[in-house]
């Protein structure tokens, strides 16, 4: 019992520091039960593209995990200096080494109860609002939750688990500790640091590459594969940089003499210089949170709000019927509707070549290829005449050896140029480009595909047929032996209807069964209604889990401010007490903590704003790959991304410099 009171006193005495402390674990508890509540909910297993969005919450439960590690080892660490002091006066009246690792597992003890209980509860309660949200983003009509036993059994062992960690590492630093050490702990005397020109060229070197991945990714395909590494490379040129080159710069500001002797100055550059050493690591931490917050719902957010123009756009007609067997016909598809009893209307139909996958060089020239991840890879279609004039009413007159090419979904500038000189080599022929048009009537506007889309358009017969034998055939049946078979052939075209259809949903259903016995199966429906659910399943997930992310990422963005505030607040609390002793003013002590301060809070989110511009080219090509073209919401989603960001962070740096000004001073801000 006298233990058990030392270390209740102990929490009571020191909630400046512990309530923190409980505050994160209790937020961490929280976020990772919810995802748990949501990963074992019955409710998640209704859901369409359930197996996706539950993989999409277990990568949440990776990441947030680790993150939560990461708080409590960060936040625990700042503890354990204020613990050690106590121990070093407890030691001196007389305990023991053995007494004071009781009340060192005491202390664990009570937080992990006191934190486990909060958690749990918070957590339940805002898993049920969170649960709204989810089904608000993915458009579900309900869900199920209940408590389930392996979530709440995984919490548990997951932070009880952690907290042994914690009291290892405490009574470790404990038994190894002497009495003088303990009370010396939090009094150690920083000295300057010296210039370190490797880490800052090894910076620059890494930032540099990490940077020109990003600028330079050619295609989504790259994208997907050059973003960890550029990632990587990011985070090791953060902390190097922030390490050596935030001293070069604060040792250059002492060799400016106008700027340095002013009093609010002297004090600051003089101080932060001391200290970098401690704060470097800190603040690199912060800018890439604060990065990565920018990043994850930047990216999350265009999804989610891409999606409904990405549906539109693929559809000009609620219904999409593509065959190969050319045995569908409009004809057929109204006697279905009539015996199904259902309504089609605006029905209209186009021929096309098989897609297939072709490289195009600056000299115009296309080959045929498989899929890779060259720049120069497109994704084209061939057409003729009369079905261009079918889908826009408007005539061409192509001659043999000329065409009209679109640029579809994925249009970039280097097709431009290189259409702009009126030539294309197709099939070892040199055809004129009579026209490049980006828009085409009455056909998708955007495609799932990941490449550059283009409709090469040709003469009626011959130059049609010839041009899709050589490249169509080649990527439809490329093992087949058998080229001039009628089965080859009806491989290389393409038959699609586009119509509305209107219906109970049952008779939709027999409609489209009736459809594609027709035609042997071998058919291919999409209907807008369920694209746009599967959209709102994928992507409103995404949005989902980095709305939990960024929530997670900004509360251990303010915690690690916050212990940061308190820390160097009471190392410089007897500094500001001597200067006010020497004669200065309380003011112009005020206008030296603003001033370090400022320095303190506006470097990481500047750094993280010019990492977030830097990243943009690689976000966009990561859209890309998800199907979501570039648009104008996306700059304003990313003015409003940076805009919300540096708010909550002008409010996190308030509430902070509060304490600062608390600890260092008699007076508040």
């Amino acid at each position: 019992m006298f233990y058990f009171k030392l270390a209740f006193d102990s929490l009571r005495k020191n909630k400046e520091s512990y309530l923190p402390f409980l505050l994160a674990s209790t937020a961490a508890i929280a976020m990772n039960f919810l995802l748990q509540l949501l990963i074992y909910a019955p409710g998640v297993k209704d859901l369409m593209m359930a197996d996706v969005v539950r993989l999409l919450l277990v990568l949440g439960q990776v990441v947030i995990g680790l993150l939560s590690l990461v708080i409590l080892i960060y936040s625990y660490s700042f503890l354990r200096k204020g613990k050690q002091k106590e121990f070093g006066l407890y030691s001196i009246l007389g305990m023991t080494k053995k007494d004071l690792l009781k009340i060192s597992f005491i202390q664990q003890l009570l937080t992990f109860i006191i934190s486990l209980i909060a958690g749990l509860l918070s957590g339940f309660v805002f898993a049920k609002g969170m649960i709204l949200l989810l089904m608000k983003l993915i458009h579900g009509a309900s869900f199920k939750m209940t408590l389930a036993t392996p979530a709440l059994v995984f919490t548990i062992l997951f932070f009880a688990a952690a907290f042994l960690v914690l009291t290892i590492v405490d009574a470790t630093a404990v038994y190894r500790s002497k009495t003088v050490d303990l009370m010396k702990a939090d009094k150690k005397v920083a000295q300057q640091p010296k210039n370190r020109w490797l880490l800052f060229l090894l910076g620059l070197v890494a930032l540099f590459i990490g940077y020109g991945l990003s600028l330079t990714v050619p295609t989504p395909v790259k994208a997907v594969k050059q973003f960890f590494v550029a990632a990587l490379l990011i985070i090791e040129a953060t902390y190097l940089l922030f390490m050596a080159a935030s001293t070069l710069i604060l040792k250059g500001l002492q060799k400016r003499e106008r700027y340095y002797y002013q009093s609010q100055h002297f004090i600051s550059v003089s101080n932060m210089l001391f200290r970098m050493k401690q704060n470097a690591v800190g603040l690199a931490s912060i800018t890439l949170l604060a990065t990565m917050t920018l990043v994850v719902a930047l990216t999350t957010a265009s999804m989610f709000f891409g999606k409904a123009n990405l549906t539109q756009d693929m559809f000009p007609r609620n219904t999409i019927v593509t065959t190969q067997t050319q045995k569908l016909s409009a004809k057929s598809i109204q006697s279905a509707a009539d015996k199904t009893k259902v309504h089609v209307s605006k029905l209209y139909s186009t021929e096309t070549s098989a897609a297939f996958y072709a490289t195009i060089n600056q000299k115009g020239s296309l080959t045929a290829t498989v899929p890779n991840d060259s720049t120069s890879l497109r994704e084209v279609r061939l057409m003729d005449e009369e079905n261009y004039q079918k889908l826009t009413g408007t005539t061409l007159h192509l001659k043999d050896k000329e065409v009209l090419v679109y640029q579809g979904a994925g249009k970039n500038k280097s097709d431009s140029k290189i259409l702009a000189k009126k030539k294309l080599t197709l099939n070892q022929e040199t055809y004129t480009v009579k026209d490049t048009v980006s828009t085409l009537k009455n056909y998708p506007k955007a495609s799932n595909s990941i490449y550059p889309n283009l409709i090469i358009v040709t003469a009626n017969g011959q130059a049609y047929q010839d041009l899709t034998k050589a490249y169509a055939t080649t990527q439809s049946i490329a093992n087949s032996d058998d080229t001039d078979s009628s089965e080859a052939r009806q491989s290389t075209t393409r038959q699609q209807f586009f119509f509305n259809l209107t219906g109970q949903n049952s008779r939709q259903d027999d409609f489209l069964g009736e459809l594609t016995k027709q035609t042997d199966d071998n058919l291919n429906i999409q209907e807008k209604s369920i694209v746009a659910k599967l959209s709102n399943a994928l992507y409103g997930g995404f949005f989902f889990i980095g709305i939990l992310f960024s929530l997670s990422f900004i509360l251990a963005t303010g915690l690690m401010i916050y212990y940061k505030q308190i820390s160097e607040g009471k190392a410089d609390q007897a500094q500001f007490e001597i200067l006010q002793k020497v004669g200065m003013s309380t003011k112009e002590i005020k206008k030296t903590i603003r001033s370090q301060i400022v320095w303190l809070f506006g470097l990481p989110i500047a750094v993280s704003v010019a990492h977030l511009g830097f990243a943009f080219p690689m976000i966009q090509k990561l859209l890309l790959a998800f199907a979501i073209p570039m648009s104008q919401a996306v700059y304003l989603i990313m003015a409003l991304t940076i805009l919300a960001m540096v708010l909550i962070y002008f409010i996190i740096y308030k509430i902070t410099s509060r304490t600062y000004f608390k600890q260092v001073t008699n007076w508040q801000d």
